[in-house]
């Protein structure tokens, strides 16, 4: 019988959260630890809400103003990755690692520069969650998008070459690895949370946030650039049935007068600043209808399977569409095309109906104890555990 194993997950993010990449992350930690193994999360030093149970946090150290919340460009990332890295090689020194699984984009240099400090012969699995030839444009100014997609694309191209294997959140993702000749590639989308599956209260939210009785589209999430809201808003705004309900621990910034200036008057624009998953739950609850937006998108959007966990039936980006049910995909993700689709499912019941069945039953598909055999495989047939 193989022995447990002790894994060392980096990711280069505040955490706990609960952005999505942070819930594929805790997720799969979590999942890990209910197994018998022995998870160590090497991560900055803040987050907010509940760490998975066995779980052990190795946090890198503070870094004075990083305490930083979204997920877009910041001046202290540098300094944290830099003690994100020595955190991995005092960790490879002190205890017997047997695989370092790193996420998304600059987790995977921490952990093989801790990997080459520390001496150490654990293999190290890069888990790809998104593009960064794709999304670092997003961050920056017009100006210096064409740079940005270069460097972005660079980095895509140099992660794979630092690992001794990759994991793919998404099909696209797993695409982008095997193009990039990233030898052995697993693809192991996020699973539905637990907390997802619980569901919110509608006629609380209706109360609070002043919904009335009519029915809205949702947007959860945060509101950073390459999520396209601007798409969303200016199709709401196209039409004369839509309503827009946006639940963000973002602030509004220049949304509402993006609004205002398309004619959407704030009696069809609910925006409640928020962090909390019971917010989110109770607004999904609420809503007849999700919106995703984002045309580009190489991971998985976590939003997805938190609509799927509630039932709701979602208008989503080409882009950004999965293979799961539930969804209605719009083709370009033009303001256009997703204002008929938005108005499609409000008018048409039996459509709603289907929607909803298909996002439930791909819901109750996914599961982490399916999907760890997978995970478990690759780990030891890079040797770990021997």
């Amino acid at each position: 019988m193989s022995r447990p194993l002790t894994v060392l997950q980096v990711a280069a993010m505040p955490f706990p959260s609960q952005q999505g990449s942070q819930v594929y992350v805790a997720g799969l930690c979590g999942a890990l630890a209910a197994a018998g193994h022995r998870v160590l999360l090497a991560c900055y030093h803040h987050g907010v809400g509940p760490v998975p149970t066995g779980v052990e946090l190795r946090r890198a150290r503070r870094v004075p103003g990083g305490d930083f919340t979204r997920s877009s460009l910041h001046w202290s990332r540098p300094l944290q990755d830099l003690s994100l890295a020595r955190v991995v090689a005092r960790t490879l020194r002190q205890e017997r690692v047997d695989v370092i699984h790193a996420h998304n984009v600059e987790a995977p240099v921490a952990g093989w520069l801790g990997r080459a400090t520390a001496g150490s012969t654990a293999p190290l699995i890069y888990n790809l969650h998104t593009l960064m030839g794709e999304e670092l444009g997003a961050y920056l100014p017009a100006a210096l998008s064409r740079p940005a997609r270069a460097l972005g694309g660079a980095l895509d191209a140099l992660l794979p070459r630092l690992s001794q294997a990759s994991v793919a959140i998404s099909a696209r993702s797993e695409q982008a690895l095997r193009a990039r000749a990233a030898g052995r590639v697993l693809h192991l989308p996020p699973v539905l949370d637990q907390a997802a599956r619980v569901r919110g209260d509608a006629v609380r939210a209706r109360v609070r946030w002043g919904l009335g009785d009519r029915p809205w589209v949702v947007y959860t999430g945060n509101t950073d650039a390459y999520q396209d809201l601007d798409a969303l808003i200016g199709a709401v705004a196209r039409s004369e049935v839509l309503r827009l309900l946006v639940v963000s621990g973002s602030p509004e910034g220049p949304w509402r007068a993006l609004a205002r200036s398309l004619g959407l008057e704030d009696g069809r624009l609910r925006w409640v600043r928020s962090a909390e998953f019971s917010d989110t739950r109770d607004a999904l609850a609420a809503a007849t209808v999700g919106a995703i937006p984002r045309r580009v998108c190489a991971g998985f959007p976590i939003k997805l399977l938190n609509h799927l966990g509630a039932g709701l039936p979602t208008v989503i980006a080409e882009g950004s569409a999965q293979q799961v049910g539930g969804q209605l995909v719009v083709p370009g993700g033009d303001e256009v095309a997703m204002a008929h689709a938005l108005e499609r499912v409000i008018a048409d019941h039996a459509l709603r109906s289907r929607l909803r069945e298909e996002a439930l039953r791909s819901a109750d598909a996914l599961s982490w104890e399916g999907a760890l055999p997978a995970l478990l495989g690759l780990y030891r047939g890079l040797g770990a555990g021997r």
